[in-house]
């Protein structure tokens, strides 16, 4: 063999994906736990070590490892709402909100407080509800109200939330549509929010699974939401490896179901593809 032949055939090109979930669906990731397109993944481990030196010159007599950590960092491309509260610290939120749009039926003008929606779709809206209006194509005439209550298909809303605009209904300056906020709060975090994760990738040679599997993870970076006209934007979600506790790979903990695996594997593991 010359020098410097290849051993293996394991060289690592192509793309990833990435699923997020509960620690109680920890090993049960499936493609609806993805977080979507995204550039890259790493997976790093860091070590720390300590040196033992003795002797006059000092040598180095011996060497130990006192800490590792694993991170895991992808550059997302999707700014989804799920992966927007992923990444402000809120771990692993419920399903995906239904989108409802209607439109307004009648002509208002800036100051009003109240309008009528498409017939029957008012009861798709509720009190508490925080509502965006605006004309189709000029997104620059919009107003972000609350309601505050509805009656059939009146919408009344909250005093301190008018609309900001004249609304003509369907007449120009274009349709005005109504649809549900859904709003993704900043700031409202209260305790750290811990979730599984995985990042699988095809083997090259062999068109086999790779995968890498963490039981447990923690947001390690923030969010960056960029627009520019020239590319477009990405951001970097970034977690860290937690080691779970016994009590929560014990029985009745949220990671029970992976009691006899855990124990060999703290963080979570690695899946080659095989030995070839």
């Amino acid at each position: 063999m010359a020098l410097g032949a290849p051993q293996t055939a394991k060289y690592k090109i192509g793309t990833a994906e990435v699923r997020v979930g509960t620690l109680m669906n920890a090993n049960k990731l499936t493609q609806t736990d993805s977080v979507g397109l995204l550039d890259n993944v790493t997976v790093e481990a860091t070590q720390t070590s300590v040196d033992l030196k003795g002797g006059f010159p000092k040598f180095l007599a011996d060497t130990a490892i006192t800490e590792q950590s694993v991170t895991m960092t992808a550059t997302l491309r999707e700014y989804s709402r799920r992966n927007l509260q992923l990444m402000l610290g809120e771990g692993v939120t419920a399903a995906e909100p239904t989108d409802f749009e209607s439109l307004m039926v009648d002509d208002n003008i800036a100051g009003s407080t109240g309008f009528d929606v498409t017939a029957t779709e008012g009861s798709s809206f509720a009190a508490g509800d925080l509502l965006t209006v605006y004309v189709e194509g000029f997104p620059e005439l919009v107003s972000v109200v609350r309601v505050e209550s509805v009656a059939t298909d009146t919408i009344t809303l909250d005093a301190d939330t008018p609309l900001l605009h004249n609304y003509s209904g369907a007449a120009a300056p274009g349709t005005v549509k109504v649809f549900q906020a859904h709003p993704v709060a900043l700031g409202a975090i209260v305790q750290t929010n811990y979730f599984s994760i995985d990042a699988i990738e095809a083997e090259r040679a062999t068109g086999r699974p790779l995968m890498w599997k963490f039981w447990k993870a923690a947001l390690a970076s923030g969010m960056t939401a960029a627009s520019n006209a020239d590319d477009f934007a990405s951001t970097e979600l970034q977690v860290k490896a937690l080691t779970p506790s016994a009590a929560e790979f014990g029985a009745g903990g949220e990671l029970e179901h992976l009691s006899s695996i855990i124990p060999a594997n703290p963080m979570g593991v690695y899946i080659p593809g095989g030995d070839a």
